[in-house]
Protein backbone atom coordinates (compact mmCIF):
# COMPACT_ATOMS: atom_id res chain seq x y z
CA UNK A 1 0.00 0.00 0.00
CA UNK A 2 1.27 3.47 -0.83
CA UNK A 3 0.40 6.86 0.58
CA UNK A 4 0.75 10.22 -1.10
CA UNK A 5 0.82 13.66 0.50
CA UNK A 6 1.83 17.16 -0.48
CA UNK A 7 3.97 19.88 1.05
CA UNK A 8 3.75 23.51 -0.10
CA UNK A 9 7.26 24.93 0.10
CA UNK A 10 7.72 28.36 1.62
CA UNK A 11 11.45 28.56 0.76
CA UNK A 12 13.64 28.02 -2.29
CA UNK A 13 13.37 24.35 -3.36
CA UNK A 14 17.14 24.00 -3.72
CA UNK A 15 17.63 25.18 -0.14
CA UNK A 16 14.95 22.79 1.14
CA UNK A 17 16.52 19.91 -0.80
CA UNK A 18 20.02 20.56 0.59
CA UNK A 19 18.61 20.57 4.12
CA UNK A 20 16.68 17.37 3.33
CA UNK A 21 19.83 15.63 2.08
CA UNK A 22 21.80 16.65 5.16
CA UNK A 23 19.08 15.53 7.60
CA UNK A 24 18.51 12.31 5.67
CA UNK A 25 22.22 11.41 5.74
CA UNK A 26 22.39 12.02 9.50
CA UNK A 27 19.45 9.62 9.94
CA UNK A 28 20.68 6.81 7.68
CA UNK A 29 18.41 7.64 4.73
CA UNK A 30 19.81 7.52 1.19
CA UNK A 31 18.63 10.17 -1.28
CA UNK A 32 18.96 9.91 -5.05
CA UNK A 33 17.86 12.75 -7.29
CA UNK A 34 17.85 16.51 -7.34
CA UNK A 35 15.60 19.24 -5.93
CA UNK A 36 12.85 18.43 -8.45
CA UNK A 37 12.65 14.64 -8.67
CA UNK A 38 14.09 11.68 -6.80
CA UNK A 39 13.65 8.91 -4.31
CA UNK A 40 14.78 8.08 -0.80
CA UNK A 41 15.14 4.94 1.30
CA UNK A 42 16.31 3.98 4.74
CA UNK A 43 15.13 2.61 8.06
CA UNK A 44 12.53 0.47 6.31
CA UNK A 45 10.94 3.39 4.47
CA UNK A 46 11.06 3.98 0.73
CA UNK A 47 9.53 6.89 -1.12
CA UNK A 48 9.79 9.24 -4.04
CA UNK A 49 9.23 12.97 -4.49
CA UNK A 50 8.40 15.28 -7.35
CA UNK A 51 8.36 19.09 -7.25
CA UNK A 52 5.81 21.00 -9.33
CA UNK A 53 6.04 24.77 -8.95
CA UNK A 54 6.23 25.14 -5.14
CA UNK A 55 4.37 21.93 -4.20
CA UNK A 56 6.30 18.80 -3.30
CA UNK A 57 4.44 15.57 -4.09
CA UNK A 58 5.70 12.76 -1.84
CA UNK A 59 4.73 9.11 -2.23
CA UNK A 60 5.70 6.53 0.37
CA UNK A 61 5.93 3.14 -1.30
CA UNK A 62 7.18 1.03 1.62
CA UNK A 63 7.09 1.32 5.38
CA UNK A 64 7.50 -0.95 8.39
CA UNK A 65 4.21 -2.67 9.19
CA UNK A 66 4.22 -1.67 12.85
CA UNK A 67 4.67 2.04 12.24
CA UNK A 68 1.52 4.07 11.49
CA UNK A 69 1.06 6.30 8.47
CA UNK A 70 0.65 9.42 10.60
CA UNK A 71 4.08 8.94 12.19
CA UNK A 72 5.69 8.26 8.81
CA UNK A 73 4.14 11.39 7.32
CA UNK A 74 5.16 13.53 10.30
CA UNK A 75 8.78 12.35 10.11
CA UNK A 76 9.01 12.85 6.35
CA UNK A 77 7.55 16.35 6.70
CA UNK A 78 10.27 17.13 9.26
CA UNK A 79 12.92 16.29 6.66
CA UNK A 80 11.42 18.77 4.19
CA UNK A 81 10.62 21.51 6.73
Amino acid sequence: MTKKFYIKLARDPREVFEQFKTSAAKNGVDVNGDHRLGHFSGRGIEGRYNLTDDVLDITIVKKPMLIGWSLIEAKVREFFA
